[in-house]
């Protein structure tokens, strides 16, 4: 589903124009972004938590030269589904 699917698909279920709601969504992930870069976790009840993970340096080997080199530690934003979700999904 891409962004304007789900605008679409939304704006159906809450009754609202698609402007509107394009911009609740702009908004809702305007917020969860600057809290990420502020080092906060985002959490939405009965569907998951967003929050910013930690990955050790690493070795990548290059398979064509075959040569190795270091990958830095870097930070990357990542996703838990809550339990509520994963029963819903049949995962649990």
């Amino acid at each position: 589903m891409t962004k304007s699917q789900l605008v679409a698909a939304a704006a159906v279920r809450a009754g609202l124009p698609e402007s509107q709601a394009a911009r609740v969504l702009d908004a809702a992930e305007q917020l969860v972004l600057e809290a990420l870069q502020r080092g906060e976790k985002v959490t939405i009840a009965g569907f998951g938590r967003f929050e910013m993970r930690s990955r050790g340096e690493k070795t990548y080997v290059n398979p064509k030269t075959g040569q190795q080199t270091r990958l830095a530690p870097v930070q990357a934003p990542g996703f838990k589904p809550s339990d509520t979700m994963k029963r819903k999904l049949g995962l649990k």
